[in-house]
């Protein structure tokens, strides 16, 4: 993996504008992105590594990590309640996003930042596509109330 020193910030810009507030997440899910990788490599099932390919890769697992957190959340929430985020609000375009729960951030990112239409945000993020509208709607909603805030 010589690519490393040379995709290593692209990939972790990229992690952090997903990741919001949590910039260990972020460092943690480039590491886990790598990791696997480099596994893949060694298997042989991967032998050519473009930056493109790398960011898809940071996605998908953050992908992966918001679901598997949903499920975890709703099996906590099956035996007795659910714990409140306590995030400071942003006053910038990027600590508004990071404000924002975790599905609608990575709408969000996936339509704005990675231009995928909406139909690939709710194939990306395993949603229809209504659902992926709602989503969008409701970050933008939340994005402007924020700034509203601190106009």
């Amino acid at each position: 993996m010589h690519c490393y020193r040379g995709t290593v910030q692209q990939a972790y810009r990229y992690a952090a504008m997903l990741c919001g507030h949590d910039r260990d997440g972020a460092e943690d899910l480039v590491q886990e992105t790598y990791l696997d990788l480099l596994r893949r490599v060694r298997a042989g099932s991967l032998t050519m590594l473009t930056p493109a390919y790398l960011l898809q890769a940071v996605r998908h697992r953050f992908l992966d990590m918001i679901k598997q957190r949903d499920r975890e959340r709703r099996r906590l929430e099956l035996v007795g309640g659910t714990a409140a985020d306590d995030l400071t609000p942003g006053t910038t375009v990027r600590g508004l996003l990071a404000d924002l729960p975790d599905r609608e951030r990575a709408a969000m990112v996936l339509r704005f930042v990675d231009d995928l239409p909406v139909a690939g945000v709710a194939e990306a993020m395993g949603i229809t596509v209504r659902a992926a509208e709602s989503l969008l709607a409701r970050a933008t909603r939340r994005l402007r109330e924020g700034d509203q805030r601190h106009a």
